[in-house]
């Protein structure tokens, strides 16, 4: 069955070209006073160790995006969300729900 891809889905059309050997790690969802939506498909990384390595380049990619869209600086942006990371670690501030068990299937 396939899904009709969601309209506010981020488009793929100005990116890297994806072919059958790209595999989706995982997706993030916000949902506006209603928290977040993530799915990890945890079979395509093995060693979680490589999973924090992809995490990492994702943060920095991410503040290149909030500084050249927010007009910051790009390393006071990367500052400001490993503090957010920092602090929701340290304090598991929300409870996460886990909806979907993982399995290699």
């Amino acid at each position: 069955m396939t899904q009709v891809e969601h309209p506010n889905a981020l488009s793929l059309d100005q990116g890297d070209i994806l072919t059958d050997q790209s595999h989706e790690v995982m997706r993030v969802w916000v949902t506006n006073g209603a928290g977040s939506s993530v799915w990890i498909s945890a079979q395509i990384l093995e060693d979680p160790t490589t999973f924090g390595y992809l995490m990492s380049d994702t943060i920095r990619h991410a503040a290149r995006a909030y500084a050249t869209t927010w007009g910051l600086d790009e390393r006071q942006a990367l500052e400001s969300i490993v503090a957010g990371l920092s602090a929701e670690l340290r304090n598991q501030v929300g409870e996460i729900t886990t909806i979907q068990e993982g399995s290699l299937n």
